[in-house]
Protein backbone atom coordinates (compact mmCIF):
# COMPACT_ATOMS: atom_id res chain seq x y z
CA UNK A 1 0.00 0.00 0.00
CA UNK A 2 1.20 3.77 -0.86
CA UNK A 3 2.46 5.83 2.48
CA UNK A 4 0.64 8.78 3.06
CA UNK A 5 3.49 10.60 2.30
CA UNK A 6 3.36 8.82 -1.10
CA UNK A 7 -0.60 9.88 -1.66
CA UNK A 8 0.25 13.46 -0.61
CA UNK A 9 2.72 13.51 -3.67
CA UNK A 10 -0.11 12.04 -6.04
CA UNK A 11 -2.76 14.82 -5.09
CA UNK A 12 -0.52 17.30 -5.45
CA UNK A 13 0.77 16.33 -8.56
CA UNK A 14 -3.30 16.03 -9.91
CA UNK A 15 -3.91 19.14 -8.44
CA UNK A 16 -0.67 20.78 -10.66
CA UNK A 17 -2.12 18.49 -13.43
CA UNK A 18 -5.32 20.06 -13.40
CA UNK A 19 -4.66 23.46 -12.60
CA UNK A 20 -2.65 23.67 -15.77
CA UNK A 21 -5.13 21.74 -17.99
CA UNK A 22 -8.20 24.44 -16.84
CA UNK A 23 -5.30 27.20 -17.46
CA UNK A 24 -4.64 25.79 -21.26
CA UNK A 25 -8.62 25.60 -21.45
CA UNK A 26 -9.18 29.15 -20.99
CA UNK A 27 -5.77 30.27 -22.97
CA UNK A 28 -7.49 28.23 -26.28
CA UNK A 29 -11.45 29.86 -25.31
CA UNK A 30 -9.64 33.41 -25.21
CA UNK A 31 -7.93 32.62 -28.33
CA UNK A 32 -11.01 31.29 -30.19
CA UNK A 33 -12.62 33.87 -28.74
CA UNK A 34 -10.67 36.23 -30.67
CA UNK A 35 -10.76 34.62 -33.83
CA UNK A 36 -14.53 35.07 -33.61
CA UNK A 37 -14.27 38.46 -33.01
CA UNK A 38 -11.70 39.15 -36.18
CA UNK A 39 -14.52 37.23 -38.35
CA UNK A 40 -11.68 34.14 -38.51
CA UNK A 41 -13.77 31.78 -37.70
CA UNK A 42 -16.94 29.74 -39.66
CA UNK A 43 -19.80 28.18 -38.54
CA UNK A 44 -19.80 24.59 -40.88
CA UNK A 45 -23.26 23.72 -39.33
CA UNK A 46 -25.18 26.53 -40.36
CA UNK A 47 -27.79 25.76 -42.80
CA UNK A 48 -27.15 27.79 -45.92
CA UNK A 49 -30.11 29.75 -47.23
CA UNK A 50 -31.52 29.50 -50.62
CA UNK A 51 -33.19 31.14 -53.20
CA UNK A 52 -35.72 29.40 -55.18
CA UNK A 53 -35.79 29.60 -58.92
CA UNK A 54 -39.44 29.75 -59.78
CA UNK A 55 -38.78 27.09 -61.91
CA UNK A 56 -39.61 22.87 -60.08
CA UNK A 57 -37.71 21.66 -62.52
CA UNK A 58 -34.65 23.60 -61.63
CA UNK A 59 -34.95 23.73 -58.14
CA UNK A 60 -34.85 19.85 -58.40
CA UNK A 61 -31.36 19.43 -60.18
CA UNK A 62 -30.26 22.24 -58.17
CA UNK A 63 -31.35 20.52 -54.45
CA UNK A 64 -31.18 22.08 -51.36
CA UNK A 65 -27.83 20.77 -50.00
CA UNK A 66 -29.60 17.20 -48.36
CA UNK A 67 -27.91 15.40 -50.81
CA UNK A 68 -31.15 13.38 -51.15
CA UNK A 69 -32.97 14.59 -54.42
CA UNK A 70 -35.07 17.48 -52.20
CA UNK A 71 -36.37 20.73 -54.09
CA UNK A 72 -34.21 23.80 -53.21
CA UNK A 73 -32.69 26.39 -54.78
CA UNK A 74 -29.33 28.78 -55.58
CA UNK A 75 -27.22 28.82 -52.27
CA UNK A 76 -26.99 32.58 -50.45
CA UNK A 77 -23.94 33.63 -49.78
CA UNK A 78 -22.37 32.00 -53.06
CA UNK A 79 -21.44 32.46 -56.77
CA UNK A 80 -24.29 30.86 -59.36
CA UNK A 81 -23.40 31.08 -62.90
CA UNK A 82 -25.68 30.12 -65.83
CA UNK A 83 -24.30 29.85 -69.15
CA UNK A 84 -25.42 29.39 -72.72
CA UNK A 85 -26.01 30.04 -76.15
CA UNK A 86 -27.96 32.57 -77.29
CA UNK A 87 -31.65 32.70 -76.71
CA UNK A 88 -31.15 29.89 -74.03
CA UNK A 89 -33.39 31.66 -71.28
CA UNK A 90 -30.16 32.91 -69.43
CA UNK A 91 -32.30 36.81 -68.68
CA UNK A 92 -35.46 34.35 -68.20
CA UNK A 93 -34.52 32.32 -65.82
CA UNK A 94 -32.26 35.57 -64.54
CA UNK A 95 -35.42 37.92 -63.58
CA UNK A 96 -37.23 34.68 -62.25
CA UNK A 97 -34.79 33.95 -59.30
CA UNK A 98 -34.93 37.79 -59.03
CA UNK A 99 -38.80 37.81 -58.14
CA UNK A 100 -38.19 35.17 -55.77
CA UNK A 101 -35.54 36.64 -54.08
CA UNK A 102 -38.07 39.63 -53.80
CA UNK A 103 -40.99 37.82 -52.74
CA UNK A 104 -38.88 36.69 -49.71
CA UNK A 105 -38.57 40.35 -48.68
CA UNK A 106 -34.89 40.73 -50.12
CA UNK A 107 -33.55 43.83 -52.85
CA UNK A 108 -32.30 42.71 -56.56
CA UNK A 109 -29.70 44.02 -58.20
CA UNK A 110 -29.75 43.71 -61.68
CA UNK A 111 -26.43 45.26 -62.99
CA UNK A 112 -27.66 45.16 -66.98
CA UNK A 113 -23.97 45.73 -68.19
CA UNK A 114 -25.95 44.67 -71.83
CA UNK A 115 -28.28 47.43 -71.44
CA UNK A 116 -31.43 45.71 -72.96
CA UNK A 117 -33.26 45.61 -69.95
CA UNK A 118 -35.61 48.28 -70.93
CA UNK A 119 -36.27 47.08 -73.98
CA UNK A 120 -38.11 43.86 -71.85
CA UNK A 121 -40.16 46.34 -70.06
CA UNK A 122 -43.92 44.60 -71.05
CA UNK A 123 -42.09 40.92 -70.51
CA UNK A 124 -40.54 41.51 -67.01
CA UNK A 125 -43.97 43.13 -66.47
CA UNK A 126 -45.76 39.80 -67.19
CA UNK A 127 -43.48 38.04 -64.85
CA UNK A 128 -44.79 40.32 -62.19
CA UNK A 129 -41.62 41.96 -61.28
CA UNK A 130 -41.80 45.64 -59.21
CA UNK A 131 -39.04 47.51 -61.02
CA UNK A 132 -39.29 50.16 -58.40
CA UNK A 133 -36.12 51.50 -56.14
CA UNK A 134 -35.08 50.67 -53.98
CA UNK A 135 -36.41 46.96 -53.71
CA UNK A 136 -35.24 46.53 -57.99
CA UNK A 137 -31.86 48.53 -58.42
CA UNK A 138 -31.75 48.49 -61.89
CA UNK A 139 -27.79 49.49 -62.99
CA UNK A 140 -26.29 50.70 -66.29
CA UNK A 141 -22.70 50.46 -66.37
CA UNK A 142 -20.90 51.48 -69.02
CA UNK A 143 -17.78 49.47 -68.21
CA UNK A 144 -15.95 47.25 -65.59
CA UNK A 145 -14.85 49.16 -63.05
CA UNK A 146 -17.64 51.88 -62.65
CA UNK A 147 -19.88 48.59 -62.71
CA UNK A 148 -17.54 46.58 -60.05
CA UNK A 149 -17.33 49.73 -57.54
CA UNK A 150 -20.97 50.28 -57.53
CA UNK A 151 -22.07 46.70 -57.03
CA UNK A 152 -19.26 46.31 -54.39
CA UNK A 153 -20.78 49.76 -52.52
CA UNK A 154 -24.09 48.21 -52.96
CA UNK A 155 -22.94 44.95 -51.36
CA UNK A 156 -21.96 46.72 -48.18
CA UNK A 157 -24.28 49.12 -47.97
CA UNK A 158 -27.25 47.88 -48.84
CA UNK A 159 -27.14 43.93 -47.92
CA UNK A 160 -29.08 43.05 -51.40
CA UNK A 161 -30.30 39.22 -51.01
CA UNK A 162 -29.20 38.93 -54.87
CA UNK A 163 -26.87 40.73 -57.25
CA UNK A 164 -27.58 39.77 -61.11
CA UNK A 165 -24.56 40.42 -63.72
CA UNK A 166 -26.12 40.23 -66.88
CA UNK A 167 -24.07 39.33 -68.75
CA UNK A 168 -20.20 38.36 -67.81
CA UNK A 169 -19.69 38.77 -71.50
CA UNK A 170 -20.42 42.53 -71.39
CA UNK A 171 -18.40 43.47 -68.58
CA UNK A 172 -15.88 45.26 -71.26
CA UNK A 173 -12.81 47.06 -68.87
CA UNK A 174 -12.70 51.14 -69.31
CA UNK A 175 -9.22 50.94 -71.17
CA UNK A 176 -10.35 48.87 -73.93
CA UNK A 177 -13.37 51.01 -74.22
CA UNK A 178 -11.14 54.10 -74.14
CA UNK A 179 -7.66 53.60 -74.85
CA UNK A 180 -5.85 52.80 -78.22
CA UNK A 181 -5.08 49.58 -80.06
CA UNK A 182 -2.40 49.01 -78.74
CA UNK A 183 -3.62 48.87 -75.10
CA UNK A 184 -6.57 46.95 -76.01
CA UNK A 185 -4.45 44.17 -77.11
CA UNK A 186 -3.98 42.99 -74.09
CA UNK A 187 -4.16 39.00 -73.71
CA UNK A 188 -6.42 37.69 -70.87
CA UNK A 189 -6.83 41.15 -69.54
CA UNK A 190 -10.79 40.46 -68.96
CA UNK A 191 -10.19 36.85 -67.42
CA UNK A 192 -7.61 38.95 -64.65
CA UNK A 193 -10.30 41.68 -63.94
CA UNK A 194 -12.97 38.98 -63.28
CA UNK A 195 -10.74 36.94 -61.78
CA UNK A 196 -9.84 39.68 -59.21
CA UNK A 197 -13.72 40.93 -58.61
CA UNK A 198 -14.85 37.35 -58.05
CA UNK A 199 -11.98 36.41 -55.33
CA UNK A 200 -12.85 39.54 -53.49
CA UNK A 201 -16.66 38.78 -53.59
CA UNK A 202 -16.02 35.19 -52.97
CA UNK A 203 -15.06 36.75 -49.31
CA UNK A 204 -17.81 39.15 -48.82
CA UNK A 205 -20.92 37.34 -50.26
CA UNK A 206 -21.15 34.96 -46.94
CA UNK A 207 -20.75 38.56 -44.34
CA UNK A 208 -24.10 39.65 -46.48
CA UNK A 209 -26.05 36.33 -47.32
CA UNK A 210 -26.12 37.55 -50.60
CA UNK A 211 -25.98 35.55 -54.07
CA UNK A 212 -24.52 36.72 -56.72
CA UNK A 213 -25.89 35.34 -60.22
CA UNK A 214 -23.71 35.58 -63.38
CA UNK A 215 -24.87 35.24 -66.47
CA UNK A 216 -22.71 34.28 -68.93
CA UNK A 217 -22.45 33.52 -73.05
CA UNK A 218 -20.55 30.78 -74.93
CA UNK A 219 -18.05 31.32 -77.47
CA UNK A 220 -16.21 29.46 -80.43
CA UNK A 221 -13.30 28.23 -78.86
CA UNK A 222 -11.04 29.37 -81.87
CA UNK A 223 -7.55 26.81 -81.99
CA UNK A 224 -5.74 25.50 -84.17
CA UNK A 225 -5.99 21.96 -85.88
CA UNK A 226 -4.17 19.68 -83.66
CA UNK A 227 -5.32 21.72 -80.56
CA UNK A 228 -7.28 19.74 -78.06
CA UNK A 229 -10.28 21.44 -75.69
CA UNK A 230 -13.63 22.20 -76.09
CA UNK A 231 -15.30 23.81 -79.35
CA UNK A 232 -16.86 26.01 -77.23
CA UNK A 233 -15.97 28.06 -73.97
CA UNK A 234 -17.76 30.11 -71.59
CA UNK A 235 -16.11 33.89 -70.81
CA UNK A 236 -14.53 35.32 -68.09
CA UNK A 237 -11.77 32.42 -68.00
CA UNK A 238 -11.12 29.71 -65.40
CA UNK A 239 -11.89 31.92 -62.68
CA UNK A 240 -15.61 31.98 -63.49
CA UNK A 241 -15.72 27.86 -63.22
CA UNK A 242 -13.47 27.95 -60.29
CA UNK A 243 -15.59 30.42 -57.75
CA UNK A 244 -18.77 29.15 -58.75
CA UNK A 245 -20.72 27.18 -56.33
CA UNK A 246 -23.32 25.84 -59.13
CA UNK A 247 -22.78 26.26 -62.64
CA UNK A 248 -25.69 25.53 -65.03
CA UNK A 249 -25.71 24.88 -68.52
CA UNK A 250 -28.55 25.97 -71.11
CA UNK A 251 -29.10 24.40 -74.34
CA UNK A 252 -32.13 25.55 -76.33
CA UNK A 253 -33.99 23.24 -77.93
CA UNK A 254 -35.40 23.00 -81.52
CA UNK A 255 -37.91 21.66 -80.49
CA UNK A 256 -40.95 24.46 -79.89
CA UNK A 257 -44.94 24.46 -79.01
CA UNK A 258 -46.79 25.63 -82.45
CA UNK A 259 -50.49 26.68 -82.60
CA UNK A 260 -52.14 26.97 -85.81
CA UNK A 261 -52.86 31.22 -85.95
CA UNK A 262 -54.28 33.25 -88.84
CA UNK A 263 -51.48 36.28 -89.77
CA UNK A 264 -53.65 39.41 -89.13
CA UNK A 265 -51.00 41.18 -91.81
CA UNK A 266 -51.60 38.87 -94.81
CA UNK A 267 -54.40 36.80 -93.88
CA UNK A 268 -52.75 33.88 -94.23
CA UNK A 269 -52.88 30.59 -91.71
CA UNK A 270 -49.33 29.64 -90.56
CA UNK A 271 -48.15 28.05 -87.23
CA UNK A 272 -46.54 30.11 -84.42
CA UNK A 273 -44.54 29.36 -82.06
CA UNK A 274 -45.49 29.66 -78.19
CA UNK A 275 -43.03 28.52 -76.29
CA UNK A 276 -39.37 27.01 -76.74
CA UNK A 277 -38.50 23.51 -74.65
CA UNK A 278 -34.44 24.18 -73.14
CA UNK A 279 -32.34 21.40 -71.56
CA UNK A 280 -30.89 22.31 -68.01
CA UNK A 281 -27.76 20.26 -66.81
CA UNK A 282 -26.24 21.16 -63.51
CA UNK A 283 -22.07 21.36 -64.78
CA UNK A 284 -21.33 21.85 -61.14
CA UNK A 285 -22.63 21.58 -58.00
CA UNK A 286 -20.54 22.09 -54.26
CA UNK A 287 -23.89 22.74 -52.91
CA UNK A 288 -25.29 19.46 -53.76
CA UNK A 289 -25.79 16.65 -56.22
CA UNK A 290 -24.02 17.60 -59.73
CA UNK A 291 -24.84 16.38 -63.22
CA UNK A 292 -28.34 16.16 -62.82
CA UNK A 293 -30.13 17.06 -66.13
CA UNK A 294 -33.70 18.62 -67.16
CA UNK A 295 -35.96 19.87 -69.57
CA UNK A 296 -38.17 23.16 -68.97
CA UNK A 297 -40.82 25.44 -71.07
CA UNK A 298 -40.66 28.83 -71.76
CA UNK A 299 -43.42 30.43 -72.94
CA UNK A 300 -42.67 33.51 -75.02
CA UNK A 301 -43.64 36.73 -73.23
CA UNK A 302 -44.37 35.10 -69.84
CA UNK A 303 -41.53 33.22 -68.41
CA UNK A 304 -40.83 29.61 -67.27
CA UNK A 305 -43.80 27.23 -68.01
CA UNK A 306 -44.49 25.15 -64.72
CA UNK A 307 -47.74 23.57 -65.58
CA UNK A 308 -46.55 22.25 -69.12
CA UNK A 309 -43.26 20.65 -67.31
CA UNK A 310 -45.91 18.50 -64.92
CA UNK A 311 -48.60 17.57 -67.71
CA UNK A 312 -45.16 16.49 -69.23
CA UNK A 313 -44.48 14.48 -66.15
CA UNK A 314 -47.44 13.54 -65.86
CA UNK A 315 -47.78 11.53 -69.05
CA UNK A 316 -44.43 10.12 -68.64
CA UNK A 317 -45.49 8.79 -65.42
CA UNK A 318 -48.83 7.50 -66.87
CA UNK A 319 -50.83 9.60 -63.97
CA UNK A 320 -52.39 11.27 -67.24
CA UNK A 321 -53.65 8.93 -69.60
CA UNK A 322 -53.00 9.32 -73.27
CA UNK A 323 -56.41 8.43 -75.25
CA UNK A 324 -56.75 7.91 -79.13
CA UNK A 325 -56.97 11.48 -81.52
CA UNK A 326 -54.93 13.31 -79.06
CA UNK A 327 -57.16 13.09 -75.84
CA UNK A 328 -55.43 13.32 -72.38
CA UNK A 329 -57.96 12.04 -69.41
CA UNK A 330 -57.16 12.24 -65.86
CA UNK A 331 -59.56 11.36 -62.66
CA UNK A 332 -59.02 11.88 -59.20
CA UNK A 333 -59.87 8.26 -57.32
CA UNK A 334 -60.61 10.30 -54.07
CA UNK A 335 -63.26 13.42 -55.14
CA UNK A 336 -65.38 13.43 -58.62
CA UNK A 337 -62.94 15.71 -60.39
CA UNK A 338 -62.17 14.64 -63.72
CA UNK A 339 -59.88 16.01 -66.60
CA UNK A 340 -60.58 15.44 -70.35
CA UNK A 341 -58.62 17.62 -73.16
CA UNK A 342 -57.24 17.25 -76.30
CA UNK A 343 -53.57 17.71 -76.99
CA UNK A 344 -51.09 19.17 -74.53
CA UNK A 345 -51.87 22.79 -74.62
CA UNK A 346 -55.98 21.88 -74.38
CA UNK A 347 -54.25 20.03 -71.24
CA UNK A 348 -52.62 23.39 -70.37
CA UNK A 349 -55.93 25.93 -71.15
CA UNK A 350 -57.83 23.32 -69.27
CA UNK A 351 -56.12 23.15 -66.00
CA UNK A 352 -55.35 26.98 -65.69
CA UNK A 353 -59.01 27.92 -65.87
CA UNK A 354 -59.52 25.16 -63.79
CA UNK A 355 -57.42 25.64 -60.89
CA UNK A 356 -58.72 23.40 -58.45
CA UNK A 357 -58.45 20.12 -60.44
CA UNK A 358 -54.45 22.02 -60.77
CA UNK A 359 -54.37 21.46 -57.09
CA UNK A 360 -55.81 18.07 -57.42
CA UNK A 361 -53.70 16.78 -59.54
CA UNK A 362 -50.35 18.46 -58.62
CA UNK A 363 -49.36 16.08 -55.48
CA UNK A 364 -49.88 13.08 -57.90
CA UNK A 365 -47.24 14.63 -60.41
CA UNK A 366 -45.26 16.29 -58.33
CA UNK A 367 -42.30 13.71 -57.15
CA UNK A 368 -41.71 13.90 -53.62
CA UNK A 369 -38.53 12.07 -53.37
CA UNK A 370 -36.49 10.47 -56.05
CA UNK A 371 -38.07 7.64 -58.07
CA UNK A 372 -35.43 4.67 -57.08
CA UNK A 373 -35.72 6.17 -53.18
CA UNK A 374 -39.23 5.34 -53.45
CA UNK A 375 -38.74 2.09 -55.27
CA UNK A 376 -36.44 1.00 -52.50
CA UNK A 377 -38.48 2.25 -49.54
CA UNK A 378 -42.15 0.40 -50.72
CA UNK A 379 -40.20 -2.68 -51.49
CA UNK A 380 -38.60 -2.55 -47.90
CA UNK A 381 -42.02 -1.93 -46.66
CA UNK A 382 -44.13 -4.41 -48.80
CA UNK A 383 -41.11 -6.96 -47.97
CA UNK A 384 -42.21 -6.85 -44.01
CA UNK A 385 -45.89 -7.51 -44.96
CA UNK A 386 -48.70 -4.92 -44.35
CA UNK A 387 -49.83 -6.57 -41.34
CA UNK A 388 -46.86 -5.81 -39.44
CA UNK A 389 -46.46 -2.33 -40.58
CA UNK A 390 -46.83 0.19 -37.76
CA UNK A 391 -49.41 3.09 -38.40
CA UNK A 392 -46.65 5.86 -39.55
CA UNK A 393 -45.34 2.93 -42.24
CA UNK A 394 -48.47 2.29 -43.52
CA UNK A 395 -49.11 5.65 -44.19
CA UNK A 396 -45.83 6.42 -45.76
CA UNK A 397 -46.60 3.46 -47.97
CA UNK A 398 -50.06 4.46 -49.32
CA UNK A 399 -48.75 7.86 -49.63
CA UNK A 400 -45.68 6.19 -51.97
CA UNK A 401 -48.32 4.63 -53.61
CA UNK A 402 -50.84 7.54 -54.23
CA UNK A 403 -47.92 9.51 -55.49
CA UNK A 404 -46.87 6.81 -57.94
CA UNK A 405 -50.58 6.18 -59.11
CA UNK A 406 -51.04 2.59 -57.83
CA UNK A 407 -54.05 1.34 -56.00
CA UNK A 408 -54.08 1.11 -52.31
CA UNK A 409 -57.40 -0.30 -51.72
CA UNK A 410 -55.77 -3.15 -50.16
CA UNK A 411 -54.01 -1.46 -47.40
CA UNK A 412 -57.25 -0.95 -45.36
CA UNK A 413 -57.48 -4.97 -44.93
CA UNK A 414 -56.07 -7.43 -42.77
CA UNK A 415 -54.70 -10.81 -43.87
CA UNK A 416 -57.34 -12.60 -43.36
CA UNK A 417 -59.64 -10.31 -45.06
CA UNK A 418 -56.98 -10.49 -48.02
CA UNK A 419 -57.24 -14.11 -48.52
CA UNK A 420 -60.83 -13.80 -48.42
CA UNK A 421 -60.81 -11.43 -51.33
CA UNK A 422 -58.10 -13.14 -53.20
CA UNK A 423 -60.25 -16.10 -52.90
CA UNK A 424 -63.61 -14.02 -54.54
CA UNK A 425 -61.15 -12.56 -57.35
CA UNK A 426 -60.15 -16.30 -58.09
CA UNK A 427 -63.81 -17.72 -58.35
CA UNK A 428 -64.93 -14.89 -60.49
CA UNK A 429 -61.88 -15.08 -62.82
CA UNK A 430 -60.27 -11.66 -61.71
CA UNK A 431 -56.37 -10.62 -61.06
Amino acid sequence: MPTPAKKASVKKTVKKTVKKSNSENKENDAFIEGLRKKGLLGDISKKVDIIPTGSWVINRIIGDGSLRDQPGGIPRGCITEIFGNESSGKTTIGLSIAKQAMNQGGIIVYADFEQTLRTQRQYIENMGINTNPPQFLHLIPTNFEDGVQAIGNILVRMKPALIVIDSVTAMIAKNVIEGSPEETQQIGHHARLTGNFLNWMTKKLPKFNTSLLLLNQVRSNIKGKYDIGPSEVSSGGNAVKFFTTVRIQLTSSSKKEEISVKNVITGIAEKKAISQIVKCVVKKNKFDVPFKSGPIYITFGKGIDNVMSLIVLGINKKVIKKAAAGWYTWKDPSSELELKAQGKNGVKEYLEAHPEILDAITPYLMPTQDDAEMDRIQVELMAKGVENLTPDELEQLRDIKDAKGEDTTFLDYNEEQLDDLSELMDLTGEK
